[in-house]
């Protein structure tokens, strides 16, 4: 069984205290285990202040099976929900630098899907400088989640639409209303003597670029683009997506987002259940969405919701959290 390294000094579970266990795919055991990743250092430091013990796991082993069933905090770093009574999930959120710590589990299935977004209550002037504050440096510098294209020196033809595709119609863990092909089919065919983008996910597998690439080559308005989502996004009327972090990163433009799929973001989204339905979205979307106030959004989903490791009071929110879900 892995005991956590520097700066989480190996320790034994002791049979006194209680045991926070980090549940970690592979491709993050590495990262927490050495220590380079803040949320985990921040948070195990102040899990120890407080007389827990942290260890850390691979998900889905036998240790990690053996663990979660006995009367430890298990947090999931991962993205296969799970709910249970000892569970929390974390992973990052769309944003860089932000952080999920949810008991039902992360993007369309945290528990943000079933929270009622209440402009009203928020503050306007911290929701607004909060927005401008992550927007114009994200927007500034070309940053998003997965590195982008460089920003194109030439402005780009507008569009009716950019579709952002993703590959998660294969998930045992369905989630999406409309195909990738019901995307594209439904929005070129609604907007024939229009501008369609299509921009694919750089993780689309061989065979589903083959997929798209045929599939738009039956209408001469589906453009394929390798162009940066934030230009992209500037130069469409709407953006269409299943739920992806594109789609999201869109809001920070206050462009109509149309979400094709279970979605956390929904809020801020109109969300078709049908081809029809999308093309009178992709139509009429701006007029429906007109007023909406995505800056207080912004900040409610993700100063409110989600937790900032670089933030001076992210230890004691994240323990707030703990202690409120395992009554600590």
């Amino acid at each position: 069984m892995e005991e956590l390294k520097s700066p989480f000094a190996a320790r034994r579970i002791s049979s006194e205290g209680r045991t926070v266990v980090l549940h970690a795919e592979d491709h993050w055991l590495k990262g927490i285990r050495d220590g380079s990743i803040d949320f985990f250092v921040k948070l195990s430091q102040r899990l120890a202040r407080d007389g827990l013990t942290t260890r850390l796991v691979a998900l889905g082993g036998s240790t990690s099976r053996s663990l979660l069933a006995q009367d430890h905090v298990n947090i999931i770093v991962g993205k296969q929900p799970a709910y249970a009574p000892n569970i929390l999930h974390a992973l990052p959120a769309y944003i860089w630098g932000f952080w999920y710590l949810d008991e039902i589990g992360v993007n369309w299935n945290s528990s943000l899907r079933f929270a009622r977004f209440c402009p009203d209550q928020i503050d306007g002037d911290k929701a607004g400088y909060f927005f401008h504050g992550v927007t114009g440096y994200m927007l500034r510098e070309n940053v998003s989640r997965i590195s982008q294209e460089v920003r194109v020196n030439q402005p780009m033809q507008r569009a009716a639409a950019v579709i952002y595709c993703q590959e998660l119609e294969q998930l045992q863990d369905r989630c999406h209303f409309l195909t990738t092909e019901d995307m594209i089919r439904s929005v070129a065919e609604a907007n024939r003597d229009d501008l369609i983008y299509v921009k694919m996910h750089p993780n689309q597998s061989k065979s589903e670029k083959r997929r798209i690439m045929a599939i738009c080559s039956d209408y001469t308005n589906a453009k394929i683009t390798d162009a940066s989502v934030h230009d992209l996004t500037a130069v469409s009327r709407v953006v269409v997506t299943q739920n992806s972090a594109a789609g999201f990163e869109a809001l920070m433009q206050k462009k109509t987002v149309i979400t094709c799929a279970r979605s956390d973001f929904w809020h801020a989204t109109l969300t078709p259940r049908s081809k029809k339905d999308l093309a009178e979205a992709v139509t009429y979307g701006p007029e429906v969405m007109d007023g909406f106030d995505y800056e207080k959004y912004f900040y409610w989903f993700l100063d409110r919701n989600c937790l900032e490791p670089q933030k001076n009071e992210f230890p004691a929110r994240a323990m707030a959290r703990i202690r409120n879900k395992f009554f600590l």
